[in-house]
């Protein structure tokens, strides 16, 4: 979808972080761009800066773990600027915890947002794109959808569950005119670590996270993560990974696989 302009973006958790910056890429594409997030100030916040910058913008206050809010977010989309091009499933949280003592509240606060916040995502704005049989939709995983470690076990565990979602998607869509991206950062200084913030009441333990090990401030700044998105979505790139300093672990992890493949394929060879 290399023509951007005029055309509608629809990013969720847009309010801070890699989905603001998202916002801003879309707003200096020319594009419509519609601010979704849990915290409606924040929204707000993005939206009037985008305003102000002489963008056509909305906020709208979305709970993507609830269907009927993602349902109720097309809708006022549509209502405000028509039709959908582009869908950044962005809204995301982060918890730290060892799986032996995870309470099962943890499992279902990531899997809620992190995987069905993507899945609500699809399932009310695919149909949309695809009658229209043009559009994009973007997947935030992470490096964490690739490369696992303990505290990060239940994080990983959504954001795997992600990768191959989109990996999926993106044969299924072949040929439909519609297109898939699949968003892999590293770190990037955003106030993901601060979720616990946002965790509904219901999901809470009263046990404190672990403390995370990562210094947000030195990450990536996410206006540069957005710009990168938008240069995906027009040249219809799948695989978006920002980081490369992560190269020899990513190989480390395939040539492992690769490697036990072909030993199991020399022990049981008839």
């Amino acid at each position: 979808m290399q023509k951007l302009a005029g055309k509608v973006a629809v990013v969720t958790g847009a309010g801070s972080g890699i989905g603001a910056g998202t916002a801003r890429a879309c707003a200096a594409a020319g594009m419509k761009v519609v601010i979704a997030d849990l915290r409606l100030p924040e929204a707000e916040r993005v939206r009037d800066e985008l305003v102000a910058a002489g963008a056509d913008a909305i906020a709208v206050a979305t709970d993507v773990a609830e269907l009927d809010s993602v349902v109720a977010l097309a809708d006022r989309v549509e209502e405000s600027f028509g039709a959908v091009h582009l869908v950044c499933n962005n809204a995301g949280v982060w918890l730290g915890a060892l799986m032996q003592e995870a309470d099962i509240k943890d499992w279902r606060w990531l899997i809620n947002v992190n995987l069905y916040g993507v899945i609500h995502g699809i399932e009310v704005f695919l149909p949309r794109l695809l009658s229209r049989g043009e559009g994009h939709i973007v997947n935030t995983a992470s490096l964490g959808g690739f490369l696992a470690s303990p505290p990060r076990g239940l994080y990983c565990t959504t954001k795997f569950a992600v990768v191959g979602l989109s990996e999926a998607l993106l044969l299924e869509l072949a040929g439909t005119g519609v297109g898939v991206s699949l968003l892999c950062p590293g770190l990037v200084d955003t106030h993901i670590m601060e979720s616990e913030q946002v965790r509904p009441e219901a999901l809470r333990t009263g046990r404190a996270p672990a403390a995370a090990e990562e210094d947000e401030e030195a990450g990536m700044d996410p206006d540069e993560v957005g710009r990168r998105v938008v240069d995906a979505v027009r040249e219809d790139e799948f695989y978006i990974i920002t980081h490369d300093e992560h190269r020899e672990y990513m190989k480390l992890r395939f040539d492992g696989i690769l490697a036990a493949m072909d030993r199991h394929a020399e022990r049981y060879r008839s």
